[in-house]
């Protein structure tokens, strides 16, 4: 008995693990949209399917959460090597695919003790649901499409109090010859980090590059009147691994009160991701990452120049 449940062990873990590598980097791929958009197809059913096949092959509870955790694992490690996902995405979609999975193995748990096991032909049976499951992933994608590249606009704000005065705080924000800043963990997994922005002239119709670790951010003045505002519209962007967000403008706006000035940082994104329910949040704290890590620069500069 021993020799049986040792050898069935292995057995069970590489079906599990098999299984969940297949049908998660498989369903990755037969859902990958080009144009950037990813959707509840891809972080949740796509984890459903994953969860739900595995636990028709790998029968045992402990087997089960094994195959999927090692499963999970390989998949991510391929995404990444591949450069096909960044440590921030992976992050942090994170929780909805362990979601997904987990939803989809109780799923598939429940099917195959209570249909698949007594049903007549229970392996012929266990092959159809196994065979089925890739046309209703190609179904669910086709219909989610059209949504799915429906882009949704965000802006996010941030403000900074300063004792500094205006004329002072616009001297400094408009242009940055170097932007040095304590890294978050944003950041350091993979977060655009800013390094300059070069405004070439001043007034409406001027240049200004913003350039990063990788890549860079061209934006076009829209808007000049020192030193109260500054708006500012992206008119082009080099900045690697998100295909499935982009900047749409900035803006600065700098008030007066009480002998302090208020700075609000406005920037605009436009996202392909959904559910909205769930990315909006992470895709403002991104942004206010990056609008703190700007205020972390002008902060020590206000403080060197007083």
């Amino acid at each position: 008995m021993e020799n049986q449940i040792t050898h069935r062990f292995p057995l069970g873990i590489l079906g599990g693990v098999a299984t969940s590598v297949v049908f998660g980097l498989g369903g990755f791929i037969l859902v990958y949209d080009d144009s950037g958009s990813m959707g509840s197809v891809l972080f949740l059913l796509v984890p459903f399917v994953t969860g739900f096949t595995t636990a028709l092959i790998a029968r045992k509870w402990d087997l089960v959460l094994a195959s999927l955790a090692i499963g999970l694992i390989l998949c991510s490690a391929v995404l990444l090597a591949t450069g096909m996902e960044g440590w921030v995405c992976v992050l942090m979609s994170a929780p909805l695919i362990a979601v997904g999975l987990a939803i989809g193995a109780l799923i598939g748990v429940l099917v195959r003790r209570h249909v698949i096991e007594r049903s007549t032909k229970p392996r012929v049976l266990g092959l159809f649901f196994l065979l089925i499951v890739p046309f209703f992933l190609v179904g669910a994608n086709n219909a989610e499409e059209q949504t799915r590249r429906t882009a949704r606009a965000e802006t996010v704000t941030s403000t900074l109090v300063t004792d500094a005065p205006p004329a002072k705080v616009w001297s400094h924000l408009k242009s940055w010859d170097k932007i040095e800043g304590s890294k978050g963990l944003l950041m350091r997994i993979g977060l655009p980090v800013p390094v300059s922005c070069v405004l070439e002239n001043e007034g409406v119709g001027a240049k200004r590059t913003c350039y990063f670790e990788t890549g860079y951010i061209e934006e076009r003045v829209t808007e000049w009147n020192p030193p109260k505002s500054m708006k500012l519209q992206i008119t082009a962007s080099d900045v690697p691994g998100r295909p499935w967000l982009t900047f749409q403008d900035a803006s600065y706006d700098l008030e007066q009160r009480g002998g302090q000035t208020i700075l609000t940082r406005k920037t605009t994104i436009v996202s392909r991701l959904s559910p909205a329910w769930y990315w909006r949040r992470l895709e403002h704290i991104g942004v206010e990452t990056e609008h703190e890590y700007l205020f972390q620069e002008l902060r020590s500069r206000i403080g060197r120049t007083k």
